[in-house]
């Protein structure tokens, strides 16, 4: 590439204006020298000095024709930067995401740790002291120092500041103002926090004090435990990399929730194909409850099912911090084939299906009864024993008719207090 230095325009001037005369005339200059010898006050020495000032004016001036190339790449070496020179960018510095770590113990650890500075640049500033340079040094031009002032260059750009912004930034990390979404919250509702005039050229750590974290510069927290939490929020900025910390004490109030629930009671006698169930609400401290099926919302204890099937059932509930919670469970409404009960049997002591009772019911470990009514809802035999089905035997003593028609109803419990409820008919045949 073309050099551009004053000093080669220079040199390449003072060229110009020299023109060595390497081919001398010899002729002239011996005629002189013959001359010379011929002067009484002639000595040889003289002549010998003489000749040696000739030979070195001609000698200098070829050597200066041939070492200007020379001289010009030197110059271009020592003041141009290689073009295969990588170009030097400054890189963020990476940190650990504080929501991966175990604890907020861990999480400020990684917050607070060192951050990796650039090197000092070796450049001296003190020009008037003179530095040694070695012939084989000389030889080779070296681009560290270059080099070394485009590295100080570029982290001066990346760590730069609009001086406009300063007096924002300032004050922002002066006071730190992080508001919250609301003040008071039922558990389990969400709630988002900021910094006001956010920067998110900022490293942010916020502490719910519930055990949870967070280094997102606008994040968002639900609390599950009803009580008054301080809320802590420690910033870094990239301009000093000092820590600034801050905590609001009281700032989030959590109301509790009423913890709703419910159960549900069977009639004791089917005798259709239609139950009526009712509904109980089982919630603590609940000053408001809705009942919602079949897509409708009701404030209605009573709901009528259809045999067989089953029935989700929703309940939602209001406490007087006006916090809601609902529950839902599944009513469940058989028919024999849910026992796998039989349809008919034969009361005449044959030995063969002399008695009724649904198999499943041997089995299960629920807590059950069943129920033995005539066409006309009269009860007729009761049971909670495996050991004593129906025989057929009426209150009065005689045994049930045959081809008559009896409905039961059965009543199970499992451990967990849900309720089932299985109904059919059943025939006399003998």
């Amino acid at each position: 590439m073309p050099n551009k230095h004053p000093f080669d325009d220079h040199l390449r001037q003072a060229f110009q204006r020299f023109e060595p005369e390497v081919n001398a005339p010899w002729d002239a200059l011996e005629r002189e020298l013959d001359g010379v010898k011929s002067a009484p006050d002639s000595s040889p020495a003289k002549t010998a000095n003489r000749w040696a000032v000739a030979a070195a004016v001609a000698a200098g001036g070829a050597l200066m024709w041939l070492g200007k190339p020379a001289v010009d790449d030197l110059i271009v070496a020592a003041t141009e930067i290689p073009s295969e020179m990588p170009a030097i960018q400054a890189e963020p510095i990476p940190w650990t995401d504080a929501t991966d770590a175990a604890s907020f113990e861990s999480a400020w650890d990684q917050f607070t740790q060192e951050t990796p500075v650039f090197s000092e640049d070796v450049m001296t500033s003190d020009f008037g002291e003179a530095v040694e340079i070695s012939p084989a040094e000389s030889a080779e031009p070296s681009t560290k120092a270059v080099q070394g002032a485009l590295e100080s260059a570029s982290v001066a750009d990346a760590a730069w500041v609009d001086e406009d912004d300063m007096p924002r930034l300032d004050a922002l990390l002066a006071s730190l103002p992080f508001t919250a979404s609301s003040s008071e919250a039922c558990e389990g509702v969400e709630v988002s926090f900021e910094l006001s005039g956010l920067d998110k050229s900022l490293s942010f750590l916020w502490n719910f004090g519930d055990g949870s974290f967070s280094n997102d510069p606008a994040p968002r927290h639900t609390f599950m435990t009803p009580g008054t939490y301080d809320i802590t929020l420690s910033v870094r900025a990239p301009s000093d990399g000092v820590i600034r910390t801050r905590t609001i004490q009281n700032m989030i109030t959590v109301l509790p929730k009423p913890q709703a629930d419910f159960s549900w009671a069977f009639p004791e006698m089917v005798h259709s194909g239609k139950v009526r169930v009712k509904l109980q609400d089982q919630t603590p401290d609940a000053t408001a409850t809705q009942w919602v099926f079949e897509g409708e919302s009701d404030n209605s204890h009573w709901i009528q099912l259809e045999v067989p099937g089953a029935y989700p059932v929703n309940l939602v509930v209001s406490n007087k911090h006006g916090c809601l919670d609902d529950a839902r469970h599944d009513i469940v409404v058989g028919d024999r084939h849910g026992l796998e009960a039989l349809a008919r049997f034969s009361p005449d002591g044959d030995g063969r299906y002399d008695t009724f009772l649904p198999p499943v019911l041997r089995e299960t470990s629920d807590l059950w009864e069943m129920v033995i009514s005539d066409a006309k809802g009269q009860e007729v035999y009761r049971t909670r024993n495996v050991n004593q089905p129906w025989d057929g035997m009426l209150p009065d003593g005689t045994v049930a008719r045959n081809r008559s028609k009896f409905h039961w109803t059965v009543r199970c419990q499992a451990e967990d207090g849900t309720g089932k409820l299985f109904a059919d008919e059943v025939r006399v045949e003998r």
